[in-house]
C-alpha cells in the first residue's frame, strides 16, 4: 500500500490533507529578498494548517522532527477594558498593554522511514524528541519558511503530549506545544529609543 508523509500525518491527527508549503517555497523563495506575508495564502493567516520540516538546534545539536509534522500557531494581544461612565455612553476604554508571545502547536507522527521496518515502534525518533524536549532552554530555529515569515528564530518547548496509537505499534503520535521567544535586548532597545524621543 503506498502512502506519503503528509497523508499519515493529517490523518492520525486531522484526517485532513493540506497544500504543500514547502514545494511552493522551493519554487518561490527566489522571489522574496526579506519574508514577506503578502504572498501566503489567506488560509494560512487564519489558522489553516500546512506541512512542512522544521528543525531545532541547542548548543550545535541540530533536531529534525520527523515527518513533516503540522504547524499551527495564534497570537494575542493584552487589552484592558475600563468601564465609561454616563447613562449615554456605551462601550469601554481599551488600552493597549501588549502583544504576546505566539503561540505554536506541533502535531507529528514517529513512523521508520524503512518500508520493512513500518511495524515496529520508532523508539529512536521518540527518544530524539523527548531529548529535545528536555532541554530547559530556547531552541533555535533552524529551517522552516512558515516560522520565518513571522520572524519567529527562536521557540521556548512548554508541553509534549505523546499519545495512545491503539493496534499501530509502528507509529507514535505526539503534540508539542511551544511559544515564540524574542533578544531582550530588543526589548531595551525600543526602550531606549523612546526616552531619547
Amino acid at each position: 500500500m503506498e502512502f506519503t508523509f503528509k497523508e499519515l500525518v493529517a490523518k492520525a491527527h486531522l484526517d485532513y490533507v493540506g497544500p504543500a508549503f514547502p514545494s511552493w517555497w522551493g519554487k518561490n523563495k527566489t522571489k522574496f529578498v526579506l519574508p514577506s506575508l503578502k504572498n501566503v495564502a489567506r488560509d494560512l493567516l487564519l489558522g489553516g494548517r500546512y506541512f512542512q520540516q522544521i528543525s531545532f538546534s541547542y548548543k550545535g545539536e541540530t533536531f529534525d522532527l520527523p515527518n513533516e509534522p503540522l504547524i499551527s500557531m495564534s497570537l494575542q494581544k493584552t487589552i484592558v477594558e475600563t468601564a465609561t461612565v454616563g447613562t449615554e455612553r456605551i462601550g469601554t476604554v481599551k488600552e493597549y498593554i501588549c502583544t504576546e508571545d505566539y503561540q505554536i502547536t506541533i502535531r507529528g507522527v514517529c513512523v521508520n522511514d524503512d518500508p520493512d521496518e513500518r511495524d515496529v515502534f520508532p523508539s529512536d525518533q521518540v527518544e530524539m524528541i523527548q531529548s529535545m524536549f528536555l532541554i530547559n532552554d530556547r531552541l533555535e530555529v533552524v529551517t522552516n519558511p512558515f516560522l520565518e515569515l513571522f520572524e519567529i528564530r527562536s521557540v521556548v518547548l512548554k508541553s509534549i503530549n505523546w499519545e495512545e496509537m491503539a493496534g499501530e505499534q509502528g507509529l507514535q503520535k505526539y503534540t508539542i506545544t511551544a511559544v515564540s521567544d524574542n533578544d531582550f535586548f530588543a526589548d531595551m532597545t525600543e526602550k531606549n529609543r523612546l526616552i531619547q524621543s
